[in-house]
């Protein structure tokens, strides 16, 4: 495939080290190497250095280490090369962090190292760098015994007889593109880790958010269930209390009627004993006839006045209505005062779930408010995020466009069989046709 497409996750990451720097945080550590090379002017004169010179304007020196893919080598190995190519070109003391990655059938690392010294602020010159990586790979090979590159044994023996090897000068074009795609890698990675830190930092404050309103809405609905469950029970102690009060006032009645009862009884049972007590029985249970049966016909109250049981039952008959009655106007007291205080209740918890839905209605807006906020930082944080890559992209739509026209410019000179057309004689210019 023609270039590498820009990946935006971290599944290319197996892990990251730094060297020479206060945090193991990739992303801390390019922050403190940028503070380092824009802080270089400070640094040469705390230092008493003069600040001579040209400008600094590449302070990042970007390079890969990658092994056969039949070799296996550990973290620790694949840090010690770091560490020993650094030293090789006497970056050691510098700023650096390595990346590891696991996309490649062969193991592989970045190095990233910052150029401004930490401690003088002299940027180090890069003269020769790819000759120093070059012997030390070649050394790298004789100490595990195995040459993996001839071409590279081949180049050091030719210069050691004195002869020059020169793969030749690219044209600066393309010199300048291939340099920037090959720190470009590396530097998206840092670009994609501090984007992926400021999405999750969103993220957790959307999760925080989610979790806040699920907590409010439990928190308003409990209070809710607890005040109106307060009433509900205030209502029923108010209740119970009240029926006690009735219940109280009217023991006298109780005993008032008990009272008459036993009376009337004793007068009853007297007169049953006697001619002339029954008389008095008699007219007591026509009485009570005609005031609860008026409608009964005279051969049965004829009968009923005469038959002792059934005189005995009227009698029982009108203490039981007398009791019932009793009953049932203390039971319609007690009613008429849960009534209202019922009433008063239904006003209360009117009054409640008002307040509640004004709440619910209040907590709902500002819910949607917050909503709103983090959609509107989500989309500033999109178009950042785009902002972040553009050069990236733009880097490598540059890069396929510049390989088109080579291309094309390839297959023009294949198509002319490398000739090109003569030059059409030119003579002198006459006047312009009329």
């Amino acid at each position: 495939m023609e270039g590498e497409k820009i990946r935006t996750t971290a599944d290319r990451i197996a892990w990251t080290e730094t060297l020479n720097l206060a945090t193991a945080d990739p992303d801390r550590a390019w922050k403190m190497m940028a503070h380092t090379a824009l802080a270089q002017a400070a640094l040469k004169q705390a230092a008493g250095i003069k600040a001579t010179g040209r400008k600094l304007t590449s302070p990042v020196m970007a390079y890969s280490l990658s092994w056969h893919p039949d070799e296996r080598p550990d973290r620790d190995e694949q840090m010690k090369a770091a560490r020993d190519t650094l030293k090789a070109m006497g970056l050691d003391r510098h700023q650096a962090i390595v990346v590891c990655h696991d996309d490649e059938p062969q193991a592989h690392i970045h190095v990233m190292v910052n150029r401004v010294d930490p401690e003088t602020g002299v940027a180090a010159t890069l003269s020769n760098s790819q000759l120093k990586l070059s012997q030390w790979a070649l050394e790298y090979e004789r100490e595990h015994g195995k040459i993996l590159c001839p071409k590279r044994e081949e180049n050091h023996k030719r210069r050691l007889a004195g002869e020059r090897v020169d793969a030749g000068r690219k044209p600066r074009a393309q010199y300048e593109a291939e340099q920037g795609a090959g720190n470009d890698n590396l530097k998206l990675e840092f670009v994609k880790t501090e984007q992926r830190q400021k999405d999750a930092q969103l993220k957790e404050a959307g999760r925080q958010m989610h979790s806040s309103h699920a907590r409010q809405w439990g928190e308003l609905n409990r209070t809710y269930g607890t005040v109106r469950g307060r009433i509900q029970e205030s209502t029923r102690r108010l209740k119970d209390k009240r029926t006690a009060e009735i219940k109280d006032r009217a023991k006298p009645w109780w005993s008032d009627l008990f009272r008459r009862q036993r009376m009337d009884r004793q007068i009853f049972e007297a007169s049953e004993r006697s001619t002339l007590g029954k008389l008095w029985s008699i007219a007591f249970v026509f009485q009570s006839v005609r005031q609860r049966q008026p409608d009964m016909d005279l051969l049965t109250l004829f009968y009923t006045l005469l038959s002792s049981a059934q005189r005995r039952a009227v009698f029982d008959a009108r203490q039981e209505h007398e009791r019932r009655e009793l009953s049932r106007h203390i039971g319609n007291e007690i009613s008429a005062e849960c009534r209202a205080i019922d009433r008063k209740t239904a006003g209360d918890l009117s009054k409640l779930r008002s307040e509640y839905r004004a709440q619910c209605g209040t907590l709902k807006a500002e819910q949607v408010r917050q909503q709103e906020q983090l959609k509107g930082a989500w989309r500033t944080r999109n178009d950042e995020r785009k902002a972040a890559y553009q050069p990236f992209r733009q880097r490598h739509a540059d890069m396929e466009q510049a390989q088109r026209r080579r291309q094309g410019r390839g297959r023009t000179i294949r198509q002319d069989d490398g000739q090109r057309p003569p030059p059409r004689p030119r003579g002198p210019r006459g006047p312009a046709p009329g």
